[in-house]
C-alpha cells in the first residue's frame, strides 16, 4: 500500500509488533510526534507515554504504553525500540499503581535535578499512563 508503512515495535523481551501502519503517534522528547508514509527520515529519544497506531488493513487504532527508548523514521518503516511496552489488555493496574506510589516517594526523597529525580519522574509518568489507559479498556 502506498500510503502505508512497515512499524515494528521492540522491547528487549520481545518483538511486539511488526505490521503495516498508516499512523503511528508516539512521545518523543519534544512531544508527540505524528508519522504518517513517506517521512522524512528521522531518529529520537522517546519518553514514557502511550503510542497509538492505526494499521493499514483498517483496524482499529492500537494502544500501546511504552517506558520511553528509541524511535528511527525512514519513509518506508519506523522502528520503535522500546525500554518496556504493554498493549493496554497486558496492563495490571494494581502493579501500576504500587509503582505510582514506589516512583512518588523516590521523588519525594531524590535532590530536584539528580539523575533519580529524572527517574523517579520518567516512573511516575509511566505508571500514570499504564494506570489511565489500564482503566479505560
Amino acid at each position: 500500500m502506498a500510503n502505508s508503512y512497515q512499524l515494528e515495535i521492540v522491547t528487549p523481551e520481545r518483538i511486539m509488533l511488526s505490521e503495516l501502519a498508516v499512523e503511528t503517534i508516539a512521545p518523543g522528547s519534544e512531544g508527540y510526534l505524528g508519522i504518517l508514509a513517506g517521512h522524512a527520515p528521522l531518529m529520537t529519544t522517546l519518553e514514557p507515554g502511550e503510542v497509538s497506531v492505526s494499521f493499514a488493513d483498517g483496524r482499529t487504532t492500537s494502544r500501546i504504553v511504552i517506558g520511553g527508548g528509541f524511535m528511527e523514521v525512514t519513509p518506508n518503516k519506523t522502528t520503535i525500540l522500546a525500554d518496556s511496552a504493554e498493549r493496554v489488555d497486558e496492563i495490571d493496574v494494581s502493579r501500576a499503581e504500587l509503582d505510582l506510589e514506589a516512583a512518588r516517594k523516590l521523588l519525594e526523597t531524590a535532590e530536584l535535578g539528580s539523575k533519580e529525580a529524572l527517574a523517579a519522574k520518567r516512573a511516575n509518568i509511566h505508571a500514570e499512563t499504564r494506570i489511565r489507559l489500564g482503566r479505560s479498556r
